[in-house]
C-alpha cells in the first residue's frame, strides 16, 4: 500500500470524523452522522490495510440516495446564479443554500468511496501479476 494512499485516507478520515461530529445541531443529523461516520470508518480501515466492499456499497447507496434527494436544490442553486455557498447566509428565502452545501458534502463522500474502490481494484490487479 503506497504512502500517498495512506495520507489521502488519513486526511479524508479526519475530514469525515470532523464533519460527522459537527452534524449534532443539524435539523437532520442522524443520516448525515451515518454518512460521514461510515466514510470516516472506511478511510480509517483503508489506512490499516483493510477493505470491506459491502460497507463501501452501503455508503455508495446512501450517498447516491442523498444526491438524488438534494439534486433539486442543487439545480435551483445553479439556476439562481451560483451564489457563494459558503458565505451566503441560510434563510427561508434561500433553502437551496443548505441543500447545495449538503450536496457537495455528499459528492466528497462519493469521491472517497470511488477512490477506495478504484484503489482496491488496482491493488488486486498488482497482487495477481
Amino acid at each position: 500500500m503506497s504512502i500517498l494512499y495512506k495520507i489521502i485516507n488519513v486526511v479524508f478520515a479526519l475530514l469525515f470524523f470532523t464533519s460527522a461530529a459537527l452534524q449534532y445541531n443539524d435539523p437532520d443529523p442522524i443520516h448525515w452522522i451515518f454518512i460521514y461516520g461510515l466514510a470516516a470508518v472506511l478511510c480509517s480501515l483503508a489506512v490499516a490495510g483493510k477493505f470491506f466492499p459491502p460497507l463501501v456499497y452501503i455508503s455508495l447507496g446512501a450517498v447516491l440516495l442523498q444526491l438524488l434527494i438534494l439534486s433539486d436544490g442543487a439545480l435551483h442553486w445553479y439556476q439562481e446564479g451560483t451564489e457563494n455557498m459558503l458565505s451566503t447566509p441560510m434563510s427561508k428565502d434561500k433553502p437551496y443554500i443548505e441543500e447545495i452545501r449538503e450536496f457537495f458534502g455528499a459528492l466528497i463522500v462519493l469521491g472517497s468511496d470511488l477512490f477506495l474502490l478504484y484503489y482496491k481494484n488496482i491493488w488486486e490487479k498488482r497482487k495477481k501479476s
